[in-house]
């Protein structure tokens, strides 16, 4: 048993540095996620008011075009209020896929956060076992003076 946590101590022994040096790196990453999720809330938010608009400019083109006839013969009405139920229509389905594309990004990133927390823990429990007291030796500097 002793040889066994002498080989350990040897082989994690200079390792607790390089892992405090993983987390933190691993902490910055999460920090970058919450930016990078910020930024996705943002952006879909913009989107969103950017499709309000367009549906708004098209509602407003169909009336400018009602406006602008001088006689509305019931073929003309027909016509043109089946355009504007296609342009509504095409306008909800990019707006759907819009939504579904920010829920894929914002999974995605939900996923890359729960492999860094994994990754986290897993380097703070190396980090513990390299830094159990009495499996690394002390530095000569430490010990030369308590003898």
């Amino acid at each position: 048993m002793k040889m066994w946590m002498m080989t350990l101590a040897l082989l994690a022994g200079g390792c607790s540095g390089f892992s405090e040096a993983q987390m933190h790196l691993v902490e910055q990453a999460r920090r970058g996620l919450d930016i990078t999720r910020t930024v996705q809330t943002d952006h879909a938010q913009i989107v969103s008011q950017l499709y309000q608009l367009q549906q708004q400019r098209l509602a407003d083109g169909f009336d400018a075009d009602v406006r602008q006839q001088t006689a509305l013969s019931a073929d003309w009405i027909v016509e043109h209020r089946k355009a504007y139920a296609v342009a509504l229509t095409a306008l909800e389905r990019q707006r759907a896929i819009s939504a579904e594309a920010d829920t894929a990004a914002q999974r995605n990133l939900a996923a890359v956060d729960a492999a860094l927390q994994r990754l986290l823990v897993l380097q703070s429990l190396q980090l513990r076992i390299t830094t159990l007291d009495g499996l690394i030796p002390e530095p000569a500097s430490q010990t030369s003076g308590t003898k």
